[in-house]
């Protein structure tokens, strides 16, 4: 008879365990980020992540939304469907003046000058070599953008006023290439790993922001408010997949080249040659940097109020 109670005494542990074991597993109910980005080098930690299977470990699931354009990406952000998108520090900042309540969480590419080229190319077979040869040339650029940011900075950096080149709006990045490689324009302003490309075809880089002091182009990854306050155990995991992500693309880049094509936009006569980034573990834009990209939006009359580094970032995930 002792016999049977011990054991019905020990049938009872094992099923106070297993419903114990099912309602733990119940609150670590796997979490899903939903992130937007265009196909730039920038998403290139969190496609890693994916496929080392990093997120997974964290218990969490990514969801990388690809977008054409930057504008479907912002709708996207504005109308909820996305918990955050990679973008830049222009976009990201015009986004929370509008009203959407999101915060900037770390910087993909630009921590430093050296990280993230963009430039200023001279047409194949002319002889503009600096940027005092394009005096009163045209320049194609997307207006109120990072590229006329970087291309305003860029100018003022070699000590010329930003009317010293005649800026014309050629919003898509496609014929904008286009009309610099067929000679219908002096010079564009083009992120890598286009200004690769263009040299390959004959441009001449007359200027590139890796080689200043100032550090003028950042990309950055910013969250909804809603998600880093629901989901904040979920993005910090995000982060540290993120993180071994970074150390292993930049302990052999070469071994994720063909993830590097299959998931960004490179033109393929460059897809073999390109330098893969070296990338930047999490952490924050400088309030200077910050500052500086504040400073401009509020001269071209871009912000409907005063903003200040507290609004714009967020400091508790990492």
């Amino acid at each position: 008879m002792k016999g049977h109670v011990k054991f019905l005494v020990l049938i009872l542990i094992v099923v106070s365990l297993l419903v114990t074991g099912c309602s733990t597993e119940d609150e670590t109910e796997m979490q899903t980020l939903r992130i937007g980005s265009l196909p730039i080098e920038d998403i290139l930690p969190i496609v890693v992540a994916e496929k080392m299977g990093f997120f997974e470990q964290e218990n969490i699931s990514v969801e990388l939304i690809p977008f054409q354009s930057a504008v479907e990406a912002e709708s996207a952000m504005q109308s909820g469907r996305l918990d955050g998108m990679v973008t830049d520090m222009i976009v990201a900042i015009l986004l929370i003046n509008s009203g959407l309540e999101t915060k900037i969480t770390s910087i993909t590419l630009g921590t430093t000058p050296e990280e993230g080229r963009f430039a200023i190319l001279a047409a194949p077979g002319t002889d503009f070599e600096t940027l005092s040869d394009l005096k009163g040339k045209q320049v194609g650029i997307s207006y109120n953008s990072i590229i006329e940011y970087v291309t305003d900075g860029l100018l003022e950096e070699a000590g010329f006023d930003t009317s010293y080149v005649d800026k014309v709006s050629v919003p898509r990045i496609p014929i904008r290439m286009e009309m610099l490689l067929n000679n219908q324009i002096d010079a564009i302003t083009v992120p890598d790993p286009l200004v690769t490309f263009a040299e390959s075809q004959g441009a001449t880089v007359v200027a590139d922001d890796t080689t200043i002091e100032k550090n003028l182009s950042q990309a950055v990854i910013t969250l909804t408010e809603d998600a880093i306050g629901e989901k904040h155990e979920a993005i910090q995991g995000f982060y540290r997949a993120y993180t071994k992500a970074v150390t292993e693309l930049n302990s052999n880049p070469e071994e994720f080249r063909n993830v590097f094509v299959e998931n960004v936009n490179i033109p393929e006569p460059v897809a073999d040659i390109y330098n893969i980034q070296q990338y930047p573990e999490p952490e924050l834009p400088t309030e200077n940097d910050i500052n500086n990209v504040l400073n401009w939006l509020t001269e071209k009359d871009l912000l409907d109020g005063e903003l200040s580094y507290e609004q714009l970032v967020d400091n508790s995930i990492y």
